[in-house]
């Protein structure tokens, strides 16, 4: 007798199991650009908020192109709403808060200028010579800094009845927005979440961080689409921003496709094919199939959004090169124990308490953690200023005190760093 093993193995090919790691080809995205379902996330409507008018047009005519093929998850639309003031502040504030940083170096620059002048003796009359220069092209990149800002923001406001995005988003989602789960459906949904969170499983667990049930957010987001999707019993174009690990299926540190578990999950309740691109893939990939001409400029300023998001996404601004650099530093400078202290706490779900940290450095009982923080804080903002980590860079390493005021209780390395160095730690280890 034929072993059991083995029966059916004439019936499958290289791809049955392993649709996830089948590249896309033009054929597959013109099916289901005209056949399948197209699904944004909240973030691709958000962005709509911090693109150029141009390419924030051409998005929406991508988008509008579709007609029924659209469908947008109802959570991503409360997403929308909930985030869409936030958003709105978040760019309008962020020419402000450029101008004021360019400003700052401003008055950095000339305290150099002056402390190097003096050292120098350099005449009086040609140190005010340079800091006249100094001022002139700082003062002319802060005025470029306003004026764009004044000008790209101008007609967008709060009020839904004015705004310019939200007349045009309007009519491309009449009648494309799924309805929202019964509450027996969302509580299950959230506690199916929130299990997934705890055990790691895609998607969503990258959200932890997140207050209360947010991180539940993503599952609900899945759970909407592939009921959608077995409804139709089509192929899912998912259009997100979010670049993180529990979407998709990374390889040396790029993005390939859909992670295979949301692949299979799909076609187990009754979808197709699973296919995900990012805004800027989007348009590139609809304009070419739905025959519409792209202004020139917009694909370069979606990318230069998503760009943005991945340096503040991706382990809260840090890399895994400037994460290693902070660590040679600190190694360097005869602080090694803030290393073993960093890794340690990562291994305890971000959390290092004070009697670990005692063993580790082997201190003395009498010994103060008083300023225990400050060449970490102190070597990752030298990393800002050289330009290796963003000013939104979340923090490393910083005191904990459950009991109120009085001695540290512990130390806490911020969530969205914890998968980042345990990765480190487990290269190190090998």
């Amino acid at each position: 007798m034929a072993n059991d093993s083995t029966a059916g193995a004439d019936n499958r090919g290289l791809f049955d199991d392993f649709g996830a790691f089948r590249t896309p080809t033009d054929e597959d995205f013109t099916a289901v650009l005209t056949r399948g379902l197209i699904a944004p996330d909240a973030n691709v409507l958000l962005n709509l908020y911090r693109y150029t008018e141009q390419a924030r047009s051409d998005l929406l005519h991508a988008l509008g192109g579709l007609e029924n093929r659209l469908w947008v998850p109802h959570q991503a639309l409360l997403e929308f709403w909930r985030n869409r003031e936030s958003t709105l502040s978040d760019a309008r504030s962020s020419g402000t808060q450029a101008a004021e940083d360019m400003a700052s170096h401003a008055a950095q620059a000339e305290r150099t200028l002056r402390t190097w002048a003096n050292r120098v003796a350099l005449p009086e009359d040609e140190t005010d010579r340079l800091r006249d220069q100094l001022n002139e092209v700082f003062g002319d990149v802060q005025e470029a800094i306003v004026k764009v800002g004044k000008g790209e923001w101008q007609n967008i406001t709060q009020d839904t009845s004015t705004d310019p995005v939200i007349a045009k988003l309007e009519p491309a989602l009449v009648g494309r927005v799924g309805a929202p789960l019964s509450r027996d459906d969302y509580d299950k949904a959230i506690a199916e979440g929130m299990r997934r969170v705890d055990k790691r499983l895609p998607p969503g667990y990258m959200d932890k961080p997140k207050d209360g049930v947010g991180a539940a957010g993503d599952y609900l987001v899945w759970e909407q689409i592939l009921r959608e999707a077995a409804h139709r019993q089509c192929d899912v174009l998912f259009v997100t921003a979010d670049g993180k690990e529990d979407w998709w299926r990374k390889e040396q540190g790029f993005n390939r496709g859909p992670r295979p578990e949301l692949t299979e999950e799909l076609r187990t309740r009754g979808g197709g094919r699973l296919f995900m691109l990012t805004p800027k893939q989007f348009l590139k990939v609809a304009a070419s199939i739905l025959k519409f001409n792209l202004q020139e400029g917009s694909v370069e300023d979606i990318e230069r959004v998503e760009r943005i998001e991945t340096d503040q996404e991706t382990y809260g601004g840090w890399t895994a090169d400037a994460l290693t650099d902070l660590f040679d530093r600190l190694t360097y400078e005869g602080y090694g124990d803030r290393v073993a202290v960093i890794k340690y706490a990562a291994e305890r779900d971000g959390v290092a308490d004070a009697a670990g940290i005692y063993d580790i450095c082997r201190y003395p009982e009498d010994r103060s953690l008083r300023g225990f923080t400050k060449p970490v804080t102190r070597l990752a903002g030298q990393l800002r200023d050289l330009g290796k980590v963003p000013e939104s860079a979340v923090y490393v390493l910083k005191a904990k005190y459950d009991a109120g005021p009085g001695p540290a209780s512990g130390f806490s390395v911020h969530p969205l760093l914890v998968p980042l160095i345990n990765d480190l730690t487990d290269e190190d280890e090998h």
